[in-house]
C-alpha cells in the first residue's frame, strides 16, 4: 500500500511536469493500476507483468527521448548564444565601420568645400594681372615718376631762371624810368611776385 502512495506521488509530480500532453500521465496511471492488480494477485498470469514491463520501457523511452530533446535544446541554446555573440560582434564591428565611414565622409565633404573655395578664389585672382606683370608695371610707373620728377625739377629751374630774368628786366626798366624821371629806384626783391 505504501508503494501505491509513492506511485501516486510520482504520477502527480509527472502530471505537473507533463505539459506536453503526450499521454505519459495516462500510461503511469495505467501502470499503477496494473501494479496494484499484480500486487493483490501476484499469482496471476505473466501478461500483466509483461504489460507493466512494456509500460515501464515505454516510460523509460519517453524519459530518454525527453533527455535527448533536453540535450538538443541545450545545444541549440548554446548555439544560439554563440550566434548571438557573433551577431553582437558583427554589430559592434559594423558600428566601428559606420563611424569610420562617417569620418571619411566628413573629410570628403571638407575637401570638396575647400576645393570649391579654392576654385572661387582662383577665379577672382585670375581676373587680376600676375605678380610679374604687376611688378613690371610698377617698375615702369616708378621710372615714369622718376622721369617726371626730373622734368619737374628742370621746369622749376627754368621758371626760377626766367623769374630772375624778369625781375632783372623789371629792375632795369625801373632804373631806366628813374633816370628819365629822376625818381629813386625800388629794389625788385621787395616787389611781390
Amino acid at each position: 500500500v505504501s508503494t501505491v502512495i509513492y506511485y501516486k506521488a510520482v504520477v502527480s509530480t509527472q502530471s505537473t511536469g507533463d505539459g506536453e500532453g503526450c499521454g505519459d500521465e495516462k500510461r503511469v496511471s495505467n501502470l499503477i493500476r496494473m501494479f496494484v492488480k499484480w500486487v493483490k494477485d501476484p499469482d496471476q498470469d505473466d501478461t500483466t507483468f509483461q504489460k507493466m514491463i512494456a509500460v515501464i520501457a515505454s516510460c523509460e523511452m519517453s524519459v530518454d527521448k525527453l533527455s535527448v530533446v533536453k540535450k538538443m535544446n541545450e545545444l541549440e541554446a548554446h548555439n544560439y548564444a554563440k550566434l548571438h555573440a557573433e551577431i553582437e560582434k558583427e554589430i559592434s564591428a559594423g558600428k566601428v565601420r559606420i563611424e569610420k565611414y562617417q569620418k571619411q565622409l566628413a573629410q570628403a565633404k571638407q575637401i570638396k568645400s575647400n576645393k570649391q573655395q579654392y576654385n572661387s578664389i582662383a577665379k577672382i585672382i585670375s581676373q587680376y594681372p600676375s605678380r610679374e606683370e604687376t611688378t613690371s608695371s610698377i617698375a615702369e610707373l616708378e621710372s615714369e615718376i622718376e622721369a617726371l620728377r626730373g622734368k619737374k625739377s628742370r621746369l622749376e629751374e627754368r621758371v626760377t631762371k626766367q623769374k630772375r630774368q624778369f625781375e632783372v628786366l623789371v629792375y632795369s626798366i625801373q632804373q631806366l624810368q628813374c633816370e628819365l624821371t629822376d625818381e629813386p629806384v625800388t629794389n625788385p626783391m621787395d616787389v611781390d611776385s
